[in-house]
């Protein structure tokens, strides 16, 4: 029994340094909600969706005055039959159309939306890998409020340094562009076919 004891404490031994050869796992944190805070074309980005949402719920503000206007007409004691009947016409028409409004705005949005962020995502992507492949690292997570549980504790300093890096190379590289999405390269025509020459008699 001793002997076994002791083998197995000389192979332990044995195997020790081995294990404390292995390089310990390199990993970072990313935070995109920390990027949209340091980085100045991030903000840009938000700044572009904002505008676009807002310019969405103006025009949805505006019809959905116009719908107040005809409804507070319709107490007026002195409208007619006939237009109080074409008015109530008009404001269910109305009404329709704002619906319809409003579900086309949210589409719109989210189109745009999918469209900027699509962008954010094309231009930040290699330069996470860029600076993961620069420090050698094995994993990056990203942090979002959704997974903020899975972490215990963190040592803020360490886990933000890793975003910051990526907000100074992202405004460094894009520094004076727009942020605008890239638009669709246009579909090239197809060239037109030569007309084919008359033949010749004799």
């Amino acid at each position: 029994m001793r002997r076994i004891l002791a083998l197995a404490a000389i192979t332990t031994l044995a195997s020790a340094p081995v294990l404390a050869q292995e390089a310990a796992p390199r990993f970072a944190i990313f935070a995109p909600d920390q990027l949209f805070k340091n980085s100045a074309r991030a903000k840009k980005v938000v700044e572009q969706l904002d505008g676009i949402g807002k310019g969405l719920q103006e025009k949805l503000v505006a019809k959905q005055k116009e719908l107040e206007k005809m409804a507070e007409q319709l107490k007026s004691p002195g409208l007619s039959d006939e237009g109080r009947a074409t008015l109530t016409r008009n404001l269910q028409d109305g009404e329709t159309a704002f619906k319809r409004a409003q579900e086309d705005s949210q589409k719109e949005f989210n189109k745009e939306s999918d469209k900027i962020y699509g962008q954010f995502q094309k231009e930040v992507g290699p330069i996470v890998e860029e600076v993961s492949r620069e420090r050698k690292l094995q994993v990056v997570f990203q942090y979002t409020r959704q997974n903020a549980g899975m972490f215990a504790f963190t040592d803020e300093k360490w886990a933000v340094e890793f975003t910051d890096e990526i907000a100074k190379r992202y405004d460094a590289k894009f520094a004076g562009k727009s942020a605008a999405p890239e638009a669709d390269a246009p579909v090239a025509k197809p060239a037109a076919k030569a007309a084919p020459k008359a033949k010749k008699n004799g």
